[in-house]
């Protein structure tokens, strides 16, 4: 899906609102609104899994919490084998402001994901993470580019330089293996990775 999405809350590059299942999706717009934003999926409490997201995503408003993700805005529920590049600014007048390059704010569940994608935010910085802004659930096996975010901290997850990004040294204990180069794929594990090269991609994931 590569469209421009605007709106106010739960707003997302694929998908609004989520309380079933996403998988083998991505989005590649830009997305904006003033309450639950992602590039993605603006507001879950289902599944997301096996998908990605790229583009530009911006929260602002005065809404009481703000939320701004690269992939997921808010997570109350399971993210997992995710990755996002997005480019993520949250900014307003919010009490809480969460800002994450893979996900805002998360409740749930987040695994076996990583983020590459710059992440700003504005007023209430305590809350802005490399790989999410705001975490009280749990978050395992996840990483981000610190470099390339920016970002040094982040309220779960694991930082990694660009160099350690690219290495599938990082992911050891996810489903992956290294191939020769990016157009070629092993359909037998779900990220592929060309070592020293990219970062992990999906599978099935079109290389740009």
């Amino acid at each position: 899906m590569n469209v421009t999405v605007t709106g106010n809350s739960s707003v997302g590059g694929l998908v609004g609102g989520n309380s079933g299942t996403v998988r083998n999706s991505y989005s590649a717009g830009s997305v904006t609104g003033s309450e639950y934003i992602g590039g993605l999926v603006g507001y879950s409490t289902g599944t997301v899994s096996n998908s990605y997201s790229r583009g530009n995503v911006t929260g602002t408003g005065r809404s009481q919490s703000l939320s701004v993700g690269g992939l997921v805005g808010l997570n109350t529920g399971t993210v997992s084998n995710a990755h996002s590049s997005a480019n993520v600014t949250g900014t307003g007048e919010q009490q809480s402001l969460y800002v994450g390059a893979l996900v805002g704010g998360n409740t749930g569940t987040v695994s076996n994901s990583y983020s590459s994608g710059n992440v700003t935010g504005e007023r209430w910085s305590s809350y802005v993470g490399g790989l999410v802004g705001g975490n009280t659930g749990t978050v395992s096996n996840s990483f981000w580019d610190i470099e390339t975010s920016g970002r040094a901290t982040s309220a779960g997850g694991t930082g990694k330089t660009t160099a350690e990004m690219k290495s599938v040294a990082t992911f050891a204990g996810w489903n992956i293996m290294t191939v020769a180069n990016p157009t070629t794929r092993n359909p037998s594990y779900i990220w592929n990775i060309v070592e020293g090269q990219t970062y992990p991609f999906l599978r099935w994931e079109p290389i740009s």
